[in-house]
Parts: structure tokens; C-alpha cells; sequence
């Protein structure tokens, strides 16, 4: 089942770095409500942030040089704008509980507040994917911003794919990882 693609411009990447995810799945992280929690130092100084990402509830894109950049998030049947991507990781999974995504910059989760006006939002049918992640450099074509994230789904499936991502891959399309 595809989804129209959304394309959200100006995004900024708090504390170098994006995190698209289901805010309900982490509640079944088992921390506990986490609204008001640090997420990011749970997250990148215990086991429990490889378990998000290898569960399907988030999957980060760190070491992203500051600036604005386009994001999109469309289904795998849909075409790319852009060609020659500079970096690509493929094997992510991400299962939407809910119909709804949040991209927001990794800042955010320093305080976890679900319902953020900055948090940009994408409505996706429920269900597991398996998400491809690419890096543009754009051109004079699109002048607002220098660089561009794609998240490409495919699925949904009621079963949950393998993962099988780097979590080390470098996604910096500037090739400064």
C-alpha cells in the first residue's frame, strides 16, 4: 500500500543529527513514560538505543554537518527527484504503530516531548517496513537548502523484516564522517 510522498524543507539537524520514529512505540521501550526523559543520553550511553533501532522504533542519522536540509519520506514504489545519491544504508526497519512519523533533530530527544510544534509529522499506513536511508548534495535546483535525506519504505507487511543496518554506517552526504 503506497503513501503519497512528503517532502519537508528546512529541516535542521539539533545536535548534528535526525531521528525519524514512532512516538508510540517508545513506550514499549520499558522506560517507562518517557515524555519529559533525556532520551538521547538513555539512548547513546546504554544498550537500550541499538534495541530501538533494531526494534523498528527509531532510526537516527547522526554526524550531520549544521545547516537546512530537504527530507523526504515516501514508499519505494515512488520516485526519487534525485539521482547519484552520495551515501546509502540499507536494512533499517521501522514498524509504525501508529499512522503517524516524527522527524525531528536528535536535541529533541533531550526532552521528550511527543506533541513539539518543530516536530515535522508524516502519515504512513501502520504496519513493518524496511527503510533504505540515502544522502543528496542538491544543486542550484533546489536553493533553499544544501543537502537532502531520503527515507525510502517499502511495505508495509505485517511481519517484521530483518534488520540488518550499520549502526556505524556515516550518512554525511558531505563525506566529512
Amino acid at each position: 500500500m503506497a503513501f503519497p510522498t512528503e517532502r519537508l524543507e528546512g529541516c535542521f539537524p539539533e545536535l548534528f543529527g535526525f531521528v525519524l520514529l514512532d512516538a508510540a512505540g517508545l513506550h514499549d521501550v520499558g522506560v517507562g513514560s518517557p515524555v519529559g526523559r533525556n532520551l538521547l543520553q538513555l539512548f547513546s550511553t546504554s544498550e537500550q538505543g541499538d534495541q530501538v533501532v533494531r526494534d523498528g522504533i527509531a532510526i537516527p542519522v547522526q554526524n550531520v554537518e549544521p545547516g537546512f536540509y530537504t527530507v523526504l519520506v515516501r514508499h519505494a514504489h515512488s520516485p526519487s527527484p534525485w539521482q547519484d545519491p552520495k551515501v546509502t544504508s540499507t536494512g533499517w526497519v521501522l514498524h509504525v504503530r501508529s499512522g503517524e512519523l516524527l522527524l525531528c533533530g536528535l536535541g529533541y530527544l533531550t526532552k521528550w516531548t511527543p506533541d513539539h510544534p518543530r516536530h515535522r509529522r508524516v502519515s504512513v499506513p501502520p504496519g513493518w517496513y524496511e527503510v533504505e536511508v540515502r544522502g543528496h548534495l542538491l544543486d542550484s535546483v533546489d536553493p533553499q537548502d544544501d543537502a537532502a535525506y531520503e527515507f525510502i519504505l517499502s511495505g508495509p507487511t505485517g511481519t517484521r523484516p530483518d534488520f540488518r543496518a550499520h549502526l556505524d554506517h556515516g550518512l554525511n552526504p558531505f563525506g566529512n564522517d
